[in-house]
């Protein structure tokens, strides 16, 4: 297991250079791609910029890193956010957030600073670019978190991490079996949570959902009450070829079932034709609540 932590400074606000750069991409002014992409490259954004939340959380995200808005990361996935929060607030039982694909941490540390209910964290790394980060903003949680460098997924055995050809990013790279691979894979079901727990589970494994949520099957049917929250990606679905509402009807057989897309609240889905049919062109989230 990789335990490498970021060497990198911490300040309270995004470097001036940057602030800059958003202003003028903001408002359509030439220059601030340009300006940022210039910045990035001779090292001014080689900071860690630590963003408090609500409910004391804070979470350090790199700004030398452009998958990450920094103007605006208290906002993101702010609909899934209030979604979730809306429905684990109900009772005064904690939860278990099981974050499969947790990259740095943030939907983690979103979710633990809008949710009371969410009392413990198990976050799931496999890319070592990133698992530095996750360690260092769980330990800043105030709750009890752990960080594990491996892949969720219905196999117990090792993979490799590879990218698809239209992203490059950290967030982007997915598991694939291989005997030669030096990333740890297991099954959610395999690390024996006590049963009647309620599970919080996040799935953001870029064509992987089917995988991960066949191997916690186990757990799930033994928890008092389950949410499962996954990625439809449009452009993962047609490399892996499995339709999201196959993950739907999955958990469906477990027990009854309420599927809302996160994005879209008011509007029922179709299971007789496929998710992108009704939903087109962009990502979006499924949240699947037991009932």
């Amino acid at each position: 297991m990789n335990n490498t932590k970021p060497d990198y400074k911490i300040v309270d606000s995004p470097p001036w250079v940057l602030r800059v750069a958003h202003f003028l991409q903001k408002k359509g002014i030439r220059g601030g791609h340009h300006l940022e992409a210039a910045a990035r490259s001779r090292g001014l954004l080689d900071v860690l910029v630590r963003v408090k939340l609500n409910r004391d959380v804070r979470i350090d995200v790199p700004a030398y890193n452009d998958s990450y808005n920094l103007s605006d990361i208290r906002h993101y996935e702010y609909k899934l956010i209030n979604l979730i929060s809306s429905r684990i607030s109900r009772t005064d039982e904690p939860f278990l957030l099981l974050d499969c694909g947790a990259d740095i941490g943030l939907f983690s540390a979103l979710l633990v600073s809008a949710c009371e209910g969410v009392q413990e964290v198990i976050a799931f790394e496999p890319n070592v670019r990133s698992y530095g980060h996750l360690t260092s903003n769980l330990e800043l949680l105030p709750i009890k978190a752990e960080a594990k460098n491996m892949a969720v997924a219905d196999f117990h055995g090792t993979g490799e991490l590879r990218f698809p050809d239209h992203d490059s990013h950290n967030h982007a790279a997915f598991i694939v079996p291989s005997e030669q691979g030096d990333i740890q894979v297991i099954k959610i079901d395999e690390l024996g949570l006590p049963d009647s727990h309620r599970i919080l589970c996040k799935i953001d494994v870029e064509g992987g959902e089917l995988a991960v949520v066949k191997g916690a099957l186990k757990t799930l049917s033994s928890s008092s009450e389950f949410a499962v929250i996954f990625e439809a990606h449009p452009e993962q679905v047609k490399r892996v070829g499995i339709d999201p509402l196959e993950v739907v009807s999955l958990l469906g057989s477990i027990r009854s079932c309420k599927a809302v897309v996160a994005e879209a609240p008011d509007r029922e889905i179709d299971f007789s034709c496929s998710f992108f049919q009704q939903f087109p062109d962009r990502v979006h989230n499924i949240c699947v609540f037991s009932e």
